[in-house]
């Protein structure tokens, strides 16, 4: 017996998907084990203008919204979990705020 594939599940932008992979790759190869406080706020408004700009010279994300690079950016991030969520969460809402 074989499961049948979800005809409904929407597919992964991979345009989206190599932002995230980009941002995991990057960001692990910029951080370093004293990542806190205001030290981590600083890289990340500094990596978050490095991944925005980046993202501005890629011909397949100049139709994608702020929100969904973001997204893809932080997703990245998160996901290379070289910092608690928790503390990047904090840093990222003194940046915005």
């Amino acid at each position: 017996m074989s499961a049948s594939a979800d005809t409904n599940a929407s597919v992964p932008d991979q345009h989206l998907l190599r932002m995230k992979v980009w941002s995991q790759r990057t960001w692990v190869a910029r951080c370093d084990d004293h990542l806190s406080g205001a030290t981590l706020e600083g890289r990340l408004a500094d990596f978050l203008q490095e991944a925005f700009e980046y993202a501005h010279t890629q011909p397949d994300l100049l139709d994608k919204t702020t929100a969904q690079i973001a997204e893809a950016v932080m997703a990245g991030i998160l996901h290379s979990e070289t910092v608690p969520a928790d503390a990047l969460q904090a840093a990222l809402h003194k940046i915005t705020s």
